[in-house]
């Protein structure tokens, strides 16, 4: 669900690429964090979950993109590979916005792809969500390879519900920011819709951007002028200048009494690392 911040005057949606593992959500990923002007995007981080590796960014689309007058804030989640438990992508999914799911394309991966899609609803139902009313799009991934499973047999089998789905060749760059935008033009009508929890007149709290059915149109902006950089290499940071510490999670949490809660935690940084404790009280 969007936090608002009124203080701000900023809404935070929440957007994950989900799919099976080696299915091309960090591609994706990396792939649209290239594209993306440094002065819309922050930086692209990385966090250990468990055993799992997590990568995220977050980014200001151009332009009227607000509603009523509030700015909105993206944050793209996705895990690396395929996670070694449900428990992460739980985590991940938590209070999603909208959801890119990067389905492969390969025809010994389409059994992946329903148990993924299955997994994908369990998870959303455990956290009081439905897969039927959060913004979905699926990416047809590897579109590129000559075996690939055709279009509407991977829309028969997995989209039975009509979500748009978008070809996509991610090693190549094809169709990436075409599923993004359908997407990012879902979660911004959604949040018209639901008036987000802000003041009046909403009528035209949605601008047109968003509403972009190719790669080169946002409300009204050219995107390869506006939003998109052109292609850059994407790499964590080193350790050193300008590398952001490294925090993940060293076991798991050990409940006490009375609400008291410790939770031990790694951080890495140059080359070193720390582990220290860190002690909750849920009241």
């Amino acid at each position: 669900m969007a936090l608002v911040n009124s203080n701000k005057r900023e809404i935070n949606a929440k957007l994950v690429y989900y799919g099976p593992g080696l299915a091309g959500k960090t591609t994706s990923v990396n792939h649209v964090y290239g594209k993306l002007k440094p002065e819309f995007r922050g930086q692209l981080k990385t966090m250990n979950v468990q055993s799992d590796r997590m990568f995220f960014f977050d980014f200001t689309p151009p332009g009227d993109a607000n509603v009523n007058g509030y700015n909105v804030r993206l944050h793209i989640y996705t895990l690396k590979g395929e996670p070694s438990g449900p428990a992460p992508w739980k985590m991940v999914l938590k209070g999603v916005d909208g959801i890119v799911f990067v389905a492969d394309s390969s025809p010994e991966r389409m059994a992946a792809n329903r148990e993924s899609l299955q997994n994908l609803d369990e998870y959303l139902k455990g956290s009081g969500q439905s897969i039927s009313d959060i913004p979905l799009v699926f990416a047809y991934n590897k579109r590129d390879q000559a075996d690939a499973v055709p279009v509407d047999e991977m829309q028969r089998v997995l989209n039975p519900r009509n979500r748009p789905g978008v070809p996509v060749a991610a090693t190549k760059g094809e169709g990436v920011l075409n599923a993004l935008l359908t997407l990012v033009k879902m979660v911004l009508k959604k949040l018209r819709e639901e008036r987000a929890g802000l003041e009046p007149s909403l009528d035209a709290a949605i601008s047109p951007a968003g509403a972009a059915t190719d790669e080169r149109e946002m409300g009204g902006y050219d995107i390869e002028e506006e939003l998109v950089a052109e292609p850059e290499p994407v790499s964590l940071p080193s350790a050193g200048e300008g590398a952001e510490p490294e925090i993940s999670f060293l076991g798991h949490a050990e409940i006490l009494d009375n609400g008291h809660m410790r939770l031990p935690l790694v951080i890495s940084y140059g080359g070193r690392e720390k582990t220290v404790t860190l002690d909750l009280k849920i009241s």
